[in-house]
């Protein structure tokens, strides 16, 4: 690991960048949600294409990064894209689909697909038109789910080979690929969209070991460190907005 990248702490930069910074296969887990296609204010690019490619620039870094027959959990949904006028439609921008692809390419083995289910109020509503003139083709569910996209970088030997008899994970884990887990609403009024630390909890138990070193490119409020800290694995975490830098860091070492 190189000096001026500290682990157990968020650096504020470009992630493309940063990651140039880190050794090869220093990393044991990658646990990240990347900035949704303008979803948000801080995420704004002109085109889907063009957050797409960087999107690719930075996860061919990870790639670098990780281990061998180390896991890439990536959460991602795709985007609504509401009208901008009576006269134009909505639409959704499939993001996970792209995602899976373009991790192809890069060189990550594709390994599971989990739903992360939220409770029915959650959701924005979009069929009250449809409840009221059930009118064929106007249907829109409310969209409850986001994608948990978990990846592996191939290595010569089976997983088997890889697996060590410590860091065990108790009874009461997730048996099915449906997690019903509620949002993150406490900090609402930090960031705009954190997962919840019970996600990030079950992603580091059942993909990596203490001691192990969690990295997350796009830290955002600070979970995957915070939980990180607390399941005794060391962390790195990168965001490219100093104000969501401070409030990780401070998070963080406050607990």
């Amino acid at each position: 690991m190189t000096s001026n990248l500290e682990i157990n702490q968020v650096h504020c930069g470009d992630s493309e960048y940063l990651l140039a910074e880190l050794e090869t296969e220093s990393i044991d887990l990658t646990l990240t949600s990347p900035p949704y296609f303008n979803a948000r204010d801080y995420s704004t690019w002109p085109t889907v294409k063009a957050y797409m490619e960087k999107m690719r620039a930075i996860f061919t870094q990870v790639f670098r990064t990780l281990k061998p027959s180390r896991m890439c959990v990536v959460n991602i949904s795709p985007v609504l894209v509401p009208r901008e006028s009576r006269s134009k439609q909505s639409y959704r921008i499939p993001l996970p689909y792209y995602y899976v692809p373009m991790m192809e390419e890069i060189g990550f083995e594709f390994l599971e697909d989990i739903i992360w289910k939220k409770p029915d109020g959650a959701a924005p509503n979009r069929n009250g038109g449809f409840f009221q003139h059930r009118k064929p083709l106007a249907y829109k569910p409310n969209i409850v789910t986001e994608y948990i996209l978990v990846f592996k970088k191939p290595a010569p030997r089976l997983i088997d080979a890889y697996i060590r008899n410590e860091s065990l994970v108790s009874d009461g884990y997730e048996r099915t690929n449906v997690w019903e887990l509620n949002p993150e609403t406490s900090l609402s009024a930090y960031h705009t969209a954190p997962f919840p630390e019970a996600l990030a909890e079950r992603i580091i138990r059942y993909y990596s070991y203490e001691s192990d070193l969690i990295l997350d490119p796009f830290m955002g409020s600070g979970t995957t460190g915070r939980v990180a800290r607390i399941l005794n694995r060391s962390w790195l975490g990168m965001e490219i907005h100093q104000e969501y830098t401070d409030f990780a860091n401070q998070r963080i070492k406050e607990e």
